[in-house]
């Protein structure tokens, strides 16, 4: 019984290896396509209205529902994969979902979370945890704060220690360092457009050590 176990736990492990290989060959074909893609899709900037700093930190914090489409790369020393990303979020039903494919269109990773359990499917399998950073990574090799990027992705501070950086004419945030996780993230900001009345960045720069995480937005949807 126990050699047992131990037969279907080393199966199951070599299982999820052999799809992390998978989706690391899926992901290197998806950069080198997606550099050779062009932009045309990404809307062109627009003219921001102004709001001081105070009126629109208090108008983002009231979003409590998002979407947004575009692209996002993670870019190491050795390696760099991207997809085209999907990404919805309703903070009063906690609830969200995040899907990555291929520049073909093919589903790389589809998660669905609901107060605070989150499952991932790939490959027609589904697999479960209340730790979602950890579950993405282990799949697919992939760091992405998922938690905090709720934060990042309005211009806003993830904990009471984070500090931003604003421009001294719009007064929009241009770098956010943040504390995520006992790591230090530098966060920084371009390209705004507004959304709602409100002031959006739609490319986002984000970097941990040897890691950076790159993101055009095609569109923001409130």
């Amino acid at each position: 019984m126990i050699e047992s176990n131990r037969l279907d736990k080393t199966k199951s492990t070599n299982k999820i290896i052999t799809m992390t290989k998978k989706l690391s060959t899926l992901f290197c074909t998806l950069f080198i396509l997606y550099g050779c893609a062009s932009n045309k899709n990404i809307e062109q900037s627009q003219p921001v209205e102004y709001q001081s700093k105070e009126t629109r930190i208090e108008n983002v914090r009231k979003i409590q529902q998002w979407q947004i489409n575009g692209k996002i790369a993670f870019i190491q020393e050795n390696k760099r994969e991207s997809a085209s990303l999907f990404w919805q979020y309703d903070k009063s039903e906690e609830t969200q979902t995040l899907k990555l494919t291929t520049y073909l269109g093919i589903n790389v990773l589809s998660l669905t979370s609901d107060e605070g359990s989150h499952v991932i499917e790939i490959e027609g399998e589904n697999y479960q945890s209340e730790n979602l950073d950890h579950l993405i990574y282990s799949l697919t090799g992939l760091t992405l704060p998922t938690e905090a990027l709720h934060y990042w992705l309005k211009g806003l501070t993830y904990s009471d220690l984070d500090h931003i950086i604003y421009d001294d004419i719009s007064e929009l945030p241009v770098k956010l360092t943040s504390f995520y996780q006992g790591n230090t993230w530098q966060i920084s900001y371009k390209k705004y457009q507004p959304v709602n009345n409100v002031n959006l960045a739609h490319q986002f720069s984000i970097k941990q050590n040897n890691l950076t995480i790159k993101i055009i937005l095609n569109q923001w949807k409130l």
